[in-house]
């Protein structure tokens, strides 16, 4: 049937999630998109806006009150997990999501590990006779990198400063110590922030490398001039 942008994003998750979740069957991100795009194929909604309402309109994660308040209000979603939900039931006990209780640094630090095949701390490094800590860090194999975890929707510019900050400092601590590092930025959060920042300031990267891991951990190279990314 014909979509013609009759109905909104909320609307088109709604739908979809009431068919799916009937008899209190859960259901993936994934059906809920093929849903989608299966009665509605020229949606013009991406698979990302799609996610996001989902985790907008669950009663369990935490973040969505900050994050989407508008959807949050409008919640009828229990997030289970691993991109998995359920219809809520009002009359169960509402627990918070355990994604709200993880820290990012620490999700960061397990997948960079594996990526990079060494162990990476928190640490404060002497950058011309000042200490700056970095969140991943290993001396003896000169690696540095920072976690970043945005979800900001707008323009980013606070978080390019930010990112581009400690891009700056790595270069310096370089600079300081005599040595080469390997320096990297990984993001969580809005995929796209990081996306853009790759764009907009590629030619001033030099050789650091941008990642991202996503919602089921997995890690994209955005950037990676040695891979010639």
């Amino acid at each position: 049937m014909p979509y013609q942008y009759k109905k909104t994003a909320y609307e088109l998750v709604k739908e979809a999630a009431y068919n799916l979740g009937k008899n209190g069957k859960s259901f993936h991100y994934s059906d809920v998109i093929n849903y989608i795009r299966t009665r509605y194929p020229d949606c013009p909604f991406k698979d990302g806006t799609i996610k996001a309402h989902l985790k907008g309109l669950s009663k369990n994660v935490e973040s969505s009150k900050r994050n989407l308040p508008s959807l949050y209000k409008r919640a009828f979603l229990i997030y289970l997990g691993n991109g998995r939900f359920k219809l809520a039931d009002d009359s169960e006990p509402i627990e918070v999501s355990s994604e709200d209780r993880v820290n990012p640094e620490e999700i960061a630090k397990e997948v960079m590990e594996k990526h990079f095949g060494v162990k990476l701390e928190k640490k404060k490094l002497n950058i011309f006779g000042k200490y700056k800590e970095f969140d991943l860090v290993n001396v003896e194999d000169a690696i540095v990198g920072d976690v970043k975890c945005y979800n900001f929707k707008g323009i980013p510019a606070a978080e390019f400063s930010a990112i581009s900050e400690y891009i700056w400092l790595m270069e310096k601590l370089e600079q300081s110590s005599g040595r080469k590092w390997r320096k990297f930025i990984v993001g969580l959060g809005n995929k796209e922030i990081f996306e853009k920042y790759v764009k907009n300031y590629n030619p001033w990267l030099g050789d650091v490398e941008i990642y991202f891991i996503d919602e089921e951990k997995n890690l994209e190279i955005l950037r990676s001039p040695t891979l010639g990314l």
